[in-house]
């Protein structure tokens, strides 16, 4: 008789074993959590913003109304709020850390706010603490819906629930948002520059281009296409073309002395990044918005290969000779001009024109598996310029960009439309 109960508490011990050991390498849960007492405050009628103490609560939930929660955490809320039949659930993983890309989240969290508002649900916006994640998401619907800057949206909040702070890349974020006009703007020079940062973060953990990340790489401009772009940019050695005049991204020149030859800096991005919000918040200040997603110092990273001092190499070489690409540079800064109006910053100082820093191409196949090289003509193979994922690199300007990618003047030619209708394979 002891014996068979002896072998029953060993049996419900190795059963208990078993159906708890794969749990934690399963599904993540706030079960074992404390985000502290419950906090909530009430930003516009029905729109509530705080923790994740108060999203987990039932009774707190019932008692404000609350049928929507948008959760903004690493892991999701608890089952019993999950799997609630009254209440609808939307969760955004995300970590409380200046380079998560909640931007990417705006435009779904504003129509999931306001599609359950206008059904007459009560929506709770929460994260952790409710402090940072949750009221970056609440002031970007603000902004979208009242049509205002960050600094207004976030006041407007702050007044609600005192203690809101969105980290600081979370707060550049917001003023990127602001300036695309409260939408998600590909063709954004300062959106593509936050991308390729994100995605340079990514390449320097992975040491290769992860795939949720090949959004950054754009197409080969150099294939056969039903429209091509007008003003694009060719190997001087076969014309192959090897950029659009869309893919070229712009900096202001860091200093007046130029350096004689350019370089790359030898330390790590996150240095770079940080001068950069520096810049962005002064860019603020004066009136002109700023973001982490790109500066008014970005670097066109130089290879110190027949690059000339203070002017832009033309090579004597060259089909259509110094006087052509005179004209062609006149074009391209006429185009910067009207792609960039609204910086009066910018339009009062020229963009430096030493290297041509351009975004990914579907051509550079390097890219994809380093995290650094140099970028050869698909065609011809002659070297046009390099790339470096993680490291900045200096601009004969002095200054500075992270991720760089960059042709270099004197391999490469401005041609215009006449010159593009053949087709480059």
């Amino acid at each position: 008789m002891s014996m068979n109960e002896g072998i029953a508490v060993v049996t419900k011990v190795v059963s208990t074993g078993v159906r708890r050991a794969p749990e934690p390498a399963t599904v993540l849960t706030r079960e074992d959590l404390d985000a502290g007492p419950v906090s909530l405050d009430e930003i516009e009628p029905g729109l509530w913003l705080g923790n994740a103490s108060a999203a987990a609560d039932v009774g707190t939930l019932e008692r404000h109304t609350i049928r929507s929660i948008l959760s903004v955490d690493s892991v999701p809320l608890p089952v019993h709020i999950t799997d609630h039949p009254n209440l609808r659930v939307r969760h955004i993983q995300a970590a409380d850390v200046p380079r998560e890309d909640l931007i990417r989240h705006f435009e779904d969290s504003n129509r999931f706010i306001a599609d359950s508002l206008a059904e007459g649900r009560h929506v709770l916006v929460h994260c952790y603490f409710g402090v940072s994640r949750s009221a970056t998401i609440m002031i970007a619907y603000i902004m979208q819906k009242y049509r205002l800057g960050y600094e207004a949206a976030f006041q407007r909040v702050k007044a609600k629930r005192r203690f809101v702070m969105p980290n600081p890349g979370f707060v550049n974020q917001l003023k990127l948002y602001g300036r695309m006009a409260y939408r998600i703007d590909r063709t954004n020079e300062r959106y593509k520059l936050f991308r390729l940062r994100l995605a340079g973060d990514n390449v320097r953990k992975a040491k290769r281009l992860p795939t949720e990340c090949m959004d950054v790489v754009k197409p080969d401009p150099g294939v056969t296409q039903e429209s091509p772009e007008p003003y694009v940019y060719r190997c001087r050695k076969c014309r192959r073309v090897v950029a659009s005049r869309s893919n070229l991204l712009l900096h202001k020149p860091k200093s007046a002395t130029v350096a004689q030859s350019p370089a790359k800096v030898g330390r790590e991005p996150e240095a770079t990044l940080e001068e950069e919000e520096e810049e962005g918040e002064q860019e603020e200040q004066e009136g002109t918005g700023g973001d982490g997603a790109e500066r008014g110092s970005r670097p066109h990273v130089a290879d110190g290969e027949n690059v000339a001092d203070g002017t832009m190499a033309t090579g004597s070489s060259a089909v259509d000779g110094g006087g052509v690409n005179e004209l062609g540079e006149k074009v391209r800064r006429c185009s910067i001009s009207s792609e960039h109006s609204n910086r009066s910053s910018e339009k009062d100082t020229p963009m430096c024109n030493k290297i041509f820093f351009i975004e990914p191409l579907a051509w550079m196949t390097d890219i994809y598996r380093n995290t650094q090289g140099r970028l050869y003509c698909p065609k011809c193979t002659v070297k046009l310029g390099s790339f470096n994922w993680v490291m900045a690199t200096k601009c004969p300007c002095g200054a500075e960009i992270f991720p760089a990618f960059y042709l270099v003047p004197s391999k490469t030619e401005y041609s215009t439309v006449v010159q593009n209708v053949q087709v480059t394979v």
